[in-house]
């Protein structure tokens, strides 16, 4: 994907805004950690009888475009965190204020670092599908994310090593919706995404994860729900005029 200037410029503005956030909150209560500011609803997924969450994989339908197109920067998502919630491994579909993107990202707290791979322009009702495994041969994590439009990136991420020389654990999957913006119609009339064909497993034998659901911001009215092991819907409501 070759951006545009303005969707450099609308990129630039978010990652100053979030290296501003990530700034404030280390040096106001040491290290940060996930669920950070930001999200709005989100599940949380994790299965006491598994050591290592060993892969990932779900499909969404990418969503209509918000009424008030010039606003800001938000995106459906799913991944996966380390046990101490420092490391987030993400296949991302944002809303760049003018356009949808899919891309995979990674996120590390400390030392503060961020990844994200090439990025590609999709459109309303094209069907998503992302993934994440393990690679036990080099400690690593694949990540792979494509649109039903025939385009796809694979990605391999190290694993970070925790303060005893061990690769970290990576056993938390998340679903996510993020970034509060000023108004509601700044978010998809759709009022609703649904994550489907959820497959997880742990140690590599499918898990039945218990899930939990949380908010961090409450804006618009979002929430998640699990429908199923394999069904995850977070919902908002764009009409509404109180953010909270």
């Amino acid at each position: 994907l070759t951006l545009t200037m303005t969707q450099v410029q609308a990129r630039g503005s978010l990652m100053i805004t979030l290296i501003a956030i990530v700034l404030l909150s280390v040096a106001h209560c040491g290290i940060a950690k996930d669920p950070a500011p930001g999200w709005l609803a989100y599940a949380t997924g994790l299965y006491p009888e598994g050591t290592r969450l060993t892969s990932i994989e779900a499909t969404w339908t990418v969503l209509e475009d918000p009424v008030r197109k010039k606003g800001g920067m938000f995106s459906p998502w799913f991944g996966i965190e380390s046990s101490d919630n420092l490391n987030l491994i993400q296949p991302v579909n944002p809303w760049d204020g003018f356009n949808w993107l899919i891309y995979n990202e990674y996120f590390q707290w400390d030392p503060v670092y961020n990844f994200n791979s090439k990025m590609h322009l999709v459109r309303t009702g094209d069907i998503l599908k992302g993934k994440v495994s393990y690679n036990a041969n080099n400690s690593s994590y694949t990540i792979s994310h494509s649109s039903s439009d025939g385009w796809s990136v694979t990605n391999e991420i190290p694993i970070q090593k925790d303060a005893q020389g061990e690769p970290k654990i990576f056993n938390i999957a998340y679903f996510v919706m993020e970034k509060s913006l000023s108004t509601c119609d700044q978010y998809p009339p759709n009022d609703s995404v649904t994550f489907s064909n959820i497959k997880v497993e742990y140690d590599y034998k499918p898990a039945q994860v218990q899930w939990t659901t949380g908010m961090v911001d409450d804006t618009c009215n979002c929430r998640a729900q699990i429908n199923s092991q394999s069904e995850i819907t977070i919902t908002w409501n764009s009409t509404t005029s109180t953010l909270n």
